[in-house]
């Protein structure tokens, strides 16, 4: 008895492993469709990802919880001060569902930002980290920035006058 109830548990566990969502890798694709767009700077295309009602976290230190109008001036902002912007992920991995721990169908990725000021001409490249979750419709409803935004900004400011 012991060894089928160990057999059983063992099944089990390893038939629970590598579920994923049916809507990963379609979210997946749209998450790799909006790091292409974001670096062309077309504000309108970037933010046609967006549901209507979304929430995204700001990558700067006690930066708000940001709804869209919000989302959007937080991007101008970033698309206003750098040139030649370059995403190069080294993954994308599935999110979860906070309460359950069951994949949701949600995208996350690292990787490196690097691009130029366009006021001082210095160059960057940082290391950040994206969650990207989606409604039905395969829009963005949340997502978030993690890096150095803080460090990038005066890492690339322009020298000042002697």
């Amino acid at each position: 008895m012991k060894k089928l109830l160990l057999l059983c548990t063992v099944i089990l566990l390893t038939s629970c492993s590598g579920v994923e969502h049916p809507d990963f890798e379609k979210n997946v694709a749209t998450a790799k469709q909006w790091f292409e767009v974001f670096v062309t700077e077309d504000l309108d295309a970037t933010m046609a990802f967006y549901a209507d009602e979304v929430e995204y976290q700001s990558a700067f230190y006690g930066g708000p919880l940001m709804n869209r109008e919000e989302l959007r001036e937080y991007f101008k902002g970033w698309q206003d001060a750098m040139e030649d912007i370059t995403w190069e992920a080294e993954n994308y991995l599935p999110g979860v569902d906070p309460e359950t721990n069951l994949p949701n169908g949600s995208v996350r990725t690292y990787g490196h930002w690097s691009g130029t000021n366009t006021a001082s001409g210095k160059s960057f490249k940082g290391y950040w980290y994206h969650y990207l979750s989606f409604d039905e419709n395969g829009k963005i409803t949340e997502g978030g920035d993690f890096g150095d935004a803080t460090g990038l900004v005066m890492a690339v400011m322009p020298d000042e006058a002697e």
